[in-house]
């Protein structure tokens, strides 16, 4: 990620929340995009309304790479503030080359609280990959970011504990919970889009004492024990324990083992 500032400065004379308005709608269409990453700050400073977003590229911020819906939001911003705002890149790494999806032999769907990038991994780099770089439709563009969001969400929900612990993991580690569902239909969606075997990661945190390393796919019922996986492993995490090639999963040995029932979930 890199580290950018964009300008928006009035030229014309309007309300500061109208301004305020249609330029947070323009950073809006940008992140869902995938132009820019959440947790980006804005504020006035000198009679410019400004924000700090970091990039999912280099160039990222150009206009060629806007959605439909983000050339709508930029000319509203044009008709507000009067002109286009004004890019910088702060950060210093300007010149190192991203991984493309010209070199990917297959794509995996994953996020996780921490995680603010994109959902769409490269299997053989396992680094995510900018949703806007991708040659899919706009709404596909769309729903991915939502759906990496609300892995976050459960995530965050799953790793925090509390009353919602069990069923925030159920979500993220049973096939055919809502979450997961919707996933796979992404999967299969750029999939489709992109000509490459595309995946969905379930999690699988609680594992059991035995026969774990030899655990059927949870979908289908057939082994997926991915080829050359020793068990345990400490292969990079796009190393995969279990992959599924006909039901298009993803996943890892557990590791966390007990006799609390409880937390047991068939994933």
């Amino acid at each position: 990620m890199l580290l950018a500032s964009v300008t928006f400065t009035p030229h014309i004379d309007h309300e500061e929340a109208e301004l305020v308005a249609v330029a947070e709608a323009h950073l809006g269409t940008l992140l869902k995009n995938g132009q820019i990453y959440s947790n980006y700050v804005t504020g006035w400073s000198h009679g410019t309304f400004q924000a700090y977003v970091h990039l999912s590229h280099r160039h990222a911020a150009d206009n060629r790479y806007l959605s439909q819906w983000g050339q709508n939001t930029l000319a509203s911003v044009v008709r507000q503030f009067g002109a286009e705002p004004v890019w910088e890149m702060l950060d210093d790494q300007v010149s190192v080359r991203g991984v493309t999806l010209k070199s990917a032999k297959s794509l995996y769907l994953f996020a996780h609280f921490l995680h603010i990038a994109s959902p769409v991994f490269h299997g053989g780099r396992g680094v995510c990959l900018p949703l806007q770089l991708l040659p899919i439709p706009d709404r596909l563009r769309e729903e991915l970011f939502d759906w990496g969001e609300s892995c976050r969400c459960h995530d965050r929900i799953f790793l925090e504990g509390g009353a919602l612990e069990l069923p925030a993991y159920q979500q993220l580690a049973g096939h055919d919970s809502e979450l997961l569902k919707h996933g796979r239909e992404l999967a299969a969606d750029l999939e489709h889009a992109t000509g490459i075997s595309s995946y969905c990661y379930l999690l699988r945190h609680w594992g059991h004492e035995t026969d774990e390393d030899n655990r059927p796919c949870p979908s289908c019922g057939k082994s997926w024990r991915a080829a050359k996986s020793p068990m345990p492993s400490r292969e990079p995490f796009h190393q995969f324990h279990f992959r599924c090639q006909a039901c298009r999963l993803v996943s890892h040995r557990g590791v966390v083992f007990g006799h609390n029932d409880h937390w047991q979930i068939e994933v």
